[in-house]
């Protein structure tokens, strides 16, 4: 096939833009969407409307926070998000339980091939990096990381925070095929094994207690502390975040191993009307199901970083103060480590953090036969706790979606509701050809100005054949 100048500029000034998306709303079950369907439910990869499907680059970012608004071009030069939060945002929600999310995936060039009708394989590569903070005094954070010796007034704290940072990528083998193909039902059944490279692991939580002052004299003054701190890459990572954070074509890092993989099957019914022999003569412009149910479990695995971890237990119930240029000089943690005030308590071996699994429900409707409109909704659900040791939790998110699909355009306008924050957001998704673009929180974007979903995505179109 041949390519031309432009398809080629193209697609150079597409690569840096990013899609930002958990999951793809809308989009990820749109019939038409190829390889990237395989990532969110393993069995989409057989009976795929491609012969071929390739994907060149893919870059989704998530963030949510109760506390700030996020900066996505800002979010990544800090793994934690809080280089990406834009504090005053919302100053005056700042509580003790105060919560952050950040998601990013990048899936690298991989490829998906149907090699005939009833099975299919794929290559996935991805770059992943997750970071969850929940219960968080959100002002006091937002002192100590834009700096307290710059931060104006003070206050009290009183939380039990937790907070996980992880970033790995994958190697993934993608397999699918058809178990049951009869008049009226139809089944697939998918997987794909993951090898798995940790770059790098962090994980803090306890509980801090007390008040502090700003300024360049100020100090913060514990009451209590009992904090507990692991790092796999012996840095301190609230100093130097660009040591933690490795970009996605920065190498493979091989500090962790492990193995993972993702599950999945599909089920459509399809009843006469939808499934009519003039319809199946052009299955790969028109679809055959009345109602398509699928179901996936994700992110199964875990990657255990045997180098020599050190892991601080630091402890203190006496009144303690730590003037605030030493945390500036220092961070918080070396701060703790070093005031005679605090029992520090350091182990070494090896850790092992588990992938954020979740489970991935959808239903998918056909409303008018032939008229290609449908209705989709999908729930996924975290299978991880935000107190679980060593791992993320996702967010538990209900998707409702109406779209318009055709072979070569499709509208999303998904409805999403966020059951962490009790946060609903409306938005609008197209994709045209190779193309998609949209948000799922356009109505955030509308009433605040907070853009807080965004995807862009880019498929070549090379090999690109309807294969059924």
């Amino acid at each position: 096939m041949r390519i031309n100048p432009l398809q080629i500029i193209l697609f150079t000034l597409i690569i840096p833009i990013s899609i930002y998306s958990q999951i793809g709303h809308g989009f990820s079950f749109d019939n038409y969407n190829g390889i990237y369907g395989s990532v969110t439910n393993p069995a989409n990869t057989a009976q795929s409307k491609y012969r071929w499907h390739v994907n060149a680059i893919s870059y989704n970012q998530l963030g949510i926070s109760d506390f700030g608004a996020i900066d996505y071009f800002n979010i990544e030069s800090n793994p934690t998000g809080f280089n990406g939060l834009n504090f005053e945002e919302h100053i005056d929600e700042s509580s003790n339980f105060n919560f952050m999310v950040s998601d990013s995936d990048v899936m690298l060039p991989s490829v998906l091939y149907n090699i005939n009708d009833n099975h299919a394989v794929g290559l996935i590569l991805r770059s992943r990096s997750f970071s969850d903070y929940s219960n968080f005094n959100g002002q006091f954070f937002d002192h100590l990381y834009s700096g307290l010796e710059n931060a104006e007034g003070g206050g009290e704290f009183n939380s039990s925070f937790n907070n996980t940072t992880q970033q790995w990528k994958e190697i993934g083998l993608n397999y699918a095929f058809v178990l049951l193909n009869a008049n009226y039902h139809f089944i697939k059944i998918g997987g794909t094994a993951k090898y798995l490279l940790g770059n790098k692991a962090v994980e803090a939580r306890g509980t801090l207690t007390g008040n502090y002052t700003s300024g360049t004299l100020g100090e913060v003054d514990f009451t209590s502390v009992d904090l507990t701190y692991l790092n796999t890459a012996g840095d301190n990572l609230q100093n130097n975040p660009e040591r933690f954070y490795s970009h996605a074509f920065g190498g493979f890092s091989n500090s962790g191993s492990g193995y993972g993989g993702d599950l999945g099957m599909v089920y459509e019914w399809r009843p006469r009307e939808t499934n009519r022999v003039d319809v199946r003569s052009n299955a790969g412009a028109v679809n055959t199901y009345k109602v398509k149910i699928s179901a996936s479990v994700l992110d199964i695995g875990s990657i255990t970083y045997s180098n020599t971890i050190q892991q601080d237990s630091l402890f203190s119930t006496v009144p303690t103060s730590i003037e605030n240029s030493e945390i500036a000089d220092n961070g918080l943690v070396e701060a703790l480590r070093q005031s005679p005030d605090i029992t520090s308590n350091p182990q070494q071996g090896e850790v092992t953090f588990a992938l954020p699994r979740s489970l991935n429900i959808g239903v998918d409707y056909i409303l008018f036969n032939d008229k290609n409109y449908y209705i989709n909704l999908n729930y996924i659900k975290s299978l991880t706790k935000q107190e679980d040791l060593y791992t993320n939790s996702r967010l538990d998110l209900i998707t409702l979606t109406p779209r318009y699909e055709t072979q070569k355009f499709s509208v999303y306008l998904p409805i999403a509701y966020e059951q962490n924050s009790s946060d609903v957001s409306a938005g609008i998704g197209v994709r045209f050809g190779p193309i998609t673009i949209g948000s799922a929180s356009l109505s955030n974007f509308i009433i605040d100005g907070n853009m807080k979903h965004l995807y862009f995505g880019l498929n070549l179109p090379l090999f690109q054949d309807v294969f059924r």
